[in-house]
């Protein structure tokens, strides 16, 4: 299941937007960037890193389709990755994404939201649990259908269900499967700017030798419009998690004599608080974004993590032409079954510039600190990366 998977998804979901005889608005962006970096630990370790020089060149394209009862919106990219001095960790890096929305009846919504991710640069594992598991490539697909139903003109149900696979190149880490089915109400209130939601889903994660991590999750929330420039959202609830796993233990019942390993079943059930809060407010110049998360994920190490970012993002346009960009988060992630006590941190600060210098091109320079803490094993591991991007655009845009 990998590439053709995608595009066969891809091409039904093609036909299912094309609707040539209804007014259809669409645009398509290609763009090439070129990255050149400087990072002094590589795979973020705290013995023997290793520093290098990359060159990235990545072509792409954004698009998307729209009619009155269709959307269809895409990116489809390569990253091709040099380094100079550890020409072995070279790859061609892979991100396909597609999602389409259709309007079946008045009331009836269908989506499908599929993604197609080959990455080499701890950036999808840090998004997802994160832990740190180096340059080796990780794979993942993702599949996301649903349906949503307007019970009335203030309420809405929505059922979806979400696959995901994550396969790791190296043999140290482990692939997963996750399924999961989620039910979500949302309700419009009379001042029409705040929405009431409930939300419901049941995750299951599977690992190789019938490792297998359950959650049930209720969590209610709400999302407020103080005005057009300034949103927030909250939700919150309770995951109750159950694991079945296996472990090896010494069996002493012979010592002295013998001392064997037997591998044994654990199961472990708990329940842990879910937290999703985030803003957004915009002023004339200055934009801030700011999110706190408490949940659980799949990891690359054959658990599932309890994981807790906070993250913060603040804008400020210059000029016309010139902008910039201040972000930073602090991640924690545990294991969930408590088998291990195992407990990582990971924070990043970046500081960029963007330079319009035509309508097309455009150069970014930014500097971005890392560091991850393995509080278990008492190790501290950090990076420094410096980098300019140079990137050029060219938005088609038709109307019929």
């Amino acid at each position: 299941m990998g590439t053709r998977t995608w595009v066969g998804l891809a091409m039904i979901m093609s036909l299912w937007a094309a609707d040539l005889g209804m007014a259809a608005d669409w645009s398509l962006v290609p763009a090439v960037t070129q990255k050149s970096e400087f990072n002094s630990n590589l795979n973020l370790t705290s013995t023997n890193p290793a520093s290098d020089f990359i060159f990235t060149l990545t072509p792409a394209a954004d698009f998307n389709y729209k009619t009155e009862i269709t959307q269809l919106q895409g990116h489809l990219g390569l990253s091709g990755q040099h380094y100079l001095s550890n020409s072995n960790l070279d790859h061609i890096d892979q991100n396909y994404q597609i999602n389409g929305k259709y309007q079946a009846t008045p009331k009836v919504n269908l989506s499908l939201n599929t993604s197609y991710i080959v990455d080499t640069t701890l950036l999808e594992e840090l998004l997802t649990s994160g832990l740190v598991i180096g340059r080796s490539p990780r794979t993942s697909f993702l599949a996301t259908p649903g349906m949503t139903y307007n019970i009335t003109e203030r309420l809405s149900s929505t059922i979806n269900y979400n696959f995901t696979r994550v396969l790791y190149q190296a043999p140290q880490y482990i692939d997963y499967t996750t399924h999961q089915i989620g039910l979500t109400f949302n309700y419009l209130l009379s001042n029409e700017r705040t929405t009431v939601t409930n939300n419901n889903i049941v995750r299951e994660t599977l690992y190789p030798g019938a490792n297998i991590y359950k959650t049930l999750g209720f969590y209610l929330g709400v999302n407020h419009k103080f005005t057009e420039n300034w949103e927030f959202n909250l939700l919150g609830g309770m995951n109750i998690n159950n694991s079945n796993f296996a472990t090896q233990g010494l069996d002493l019942s012979q010592f002295p004599y013998f001392i064997s390993v037997q591998e044994k079943r654990v199961q472990h059930t708990k329940g842990t608080p879910f937290f999703n809060v985030s803003t957004t407010r915009r002023w004339t110049n200055v934009s801030f974004t700011a999110g706190f998360t408490r949940d659980q994920s799949p990891s690359a190490y054959g658990y599932v993590t309890n994981f807790t970012r906070l993250n913060a993002s603040l804008g400020y346009t210059f000029t016309e032409r010139l902008t910039g960009t201040l972000g930073g988060s602090y991640s924690l992630s545990s294991q969930a079954s408590q088998a291990n006590n195992l407990d990582y941190n990971y924070h990043n600060v970046t500081a960029q510039l963007a330079y319009k210098i035509t309508e097309k091109w455009s150069v970014i320079p930014g500097y971005r600190f890392s560091q991850y803490d393995n509080v278990s094993g008492g190790t501290t591991a950090q990076a420094h990366s410096a980098y300019v991007i140079l990137s050029y655009a060219y938005p088609i845009h038709y109307q019929k």
